[in-house]
């Protein structure tokens, strides 16, 4: 007897994450990525929901990703789809070609999306120092500790929307994802890698902490670009102050810089490259305010920006947590918190997937 889906999806909803950019068309862009999950089993094993056929998946897929703007792309998963593990055996594209008639302008990036699972690819910190530590920290580890890692910085550290969460949820919540890292460090990783790890993971926290939460939800984070690792005290980003004080010498700087990158006559751009910079540093040296010169407004700013993150305090719902395995992991998370125990059991779930532990 085939699977009957409901009209309403939402249960399926597995959240919501601003992509930075994703694509090079200006017209066709995507801003916003939005997951749904179909499982034929919970976290306890029980069944569900039967594995959907062909026609029923279409159906879903179609309905769901008509809820949507040409701006957003939506991602299926979960072992529930017997058409996606069909589709992903078989590429010639004909289910694909069927879902996306009606939306010819999305079948490029719904090809690429449609069958990832969360976390494949590796997130970016926009500061260069807690990147790296990051994924220094995690080099050698196995790709489900990285993918899980990621897992909990994109949906608990750093998620696009809040949207119908309280502020003490959202703590809470960044609180949770805190807790997991710490399950990464105990079962995952060892000695300096392990503290390398959770020290950039606090970090990470913090610049979620410090997010702005807008009216629909929608979060924007601060999080500036900084020295690489190991950088001097006295950095500042030339670009960014370009990009600010002088629009026009920025672009034609990138401009530049992307003609060398792409033509082996390096020498041709030499004495371009040359007065450009030399105009960036009169910019740099110039006083903006009639006591400090740019560079030293930018100076202070990302030392102010540095401060805060340091002095942020991360929320602490959680106590007396234990990480001898997983069950009792999660069992000590119970009862401690503003989220609501279906929004741990779901959360735990992803998390005993993303580590592969089923």
């Amino acid at each position: 007897m085939p699977t009957i889906i409901s009209q309403n999806y939402s249960r399926f909803y597995k959240g919501t994450e601003s992509l930075k950019s994703y694509g090079s068309n200006d017209a066709l862009k995507k801003d916003t990525l939005v997951k749904y999950e179909f499982n034929t089993t919970d976290e306890n094993g029980n069944k569900i929901m039967d594995k959907m056929s062909k026609e029923e998946t279409l159906r879903a897929m179609k309905e769901i990703s008509a809820q949507y703007g040409d701006n957003v792309i939506v991602e299926f998963s979960g072992d529930g789809m017997a058409a996606l593990v069909e589709n992903k055996r078989n590429r010639n594209g004909s289910v694909l070609d069927e879902i996306m008639k009606p939306m010819p302008e999305r079948q490029a990036a719904m090809d690429d999306m449609v069958t990832q699972l969360e976390n494949t690819h590796r997130i970016i910190i926009p500061n260069i120092q807690t990147n790296q530590k990051l994924y220094n920290s995690l080099s050698g580890a196995d790709e489900n500790v990285i993918k899980a890692a990621n897992g909990i910085i994109t949906n608990y550290f750093l998620p696009g929307s809040v949207s119908g969460m309280t502020k003490q949820e959202r703590q809470d919540m960044i609180a949770f994802g805190m807790e997991e890292a710490n399950y990464i460090a105990a079962h995952y990783l060892e000695g300096e890698k392990a503290k390398e790890f959770l020290s950039a993971m606090e970090t990470i926290a913090k610049y979620g902490m410090n997010g702005t939460v807008s009216e629909d939800g929608t979060v924007k984070y601060d999080i500036k670009k900084g020295p690489g690792l190991g950088g001097a005290a006295g950095y500042v980003d030339t670009m960014d102050v370009l990009k600010e004080k002088d629009p026009d010498l920025y672009r034609e700087m990138k401009e530049l810089n992307n003609q060398i990158l792409n033509h082996k006559d390096g020498e041709s751009y030499a004495k371009r490259w040359l007065e450009l910079m030399q105009k960036a540093e009169k910019v740099l040296a110039s006083s903006s305010d009639g006591k400090l010169t740019n560079r030293e407004v930018a100076l202070k700013s990302y030392a102010d920006w540095e401060e805060k993150t340091e002095k942020t305090e991360l929320p602490s719902a959680f106590k007396n947590t234990q990480y001898n395995d997983l069950r009792a992991f999660f069992d000590s998370l119970r009862g401690k918190s503003s989220l609501s125990q279906s929004w741990l059991d779901e959360s735990m779930n992803r998390f005993r997937k993303w580590l592969v532990l089923d």
